[in-house]
């Protein structure tokens, strides 16, 4: 994403009227402490570390939706 990262993505879908209660799993490669923190207070409902297991992904997703 040229020009934004993961959590300004977050912040902006979070601040839009339409987009404030989609869904948001953080895909990163650097799952550090101070960035999951960051994300869960501007409203990140799950977190996952690159690489990942396609069983990962899903558990990941199945957290935030309910079961597939």
């Amino acid at each position: 994403m040229p020009g934004m990262n993961g959590l300004k993505l977050l912040q902006t879908l979070c601040g839009g009227t339409r987009t404030k209660a989609v869904g948001f799993i953080l895909m990163t490669g650097t799952a550090d402490k101070a960035l999951i923190d960051k994300g869960r207070q501007l409203g990140m409902n799950n977190c996952l570390k690159i690489p990942f297991e396609p069983a990962q992904l899903r558990g990941c997703i199945e957290a935030v939706v309910g079961r597939l």
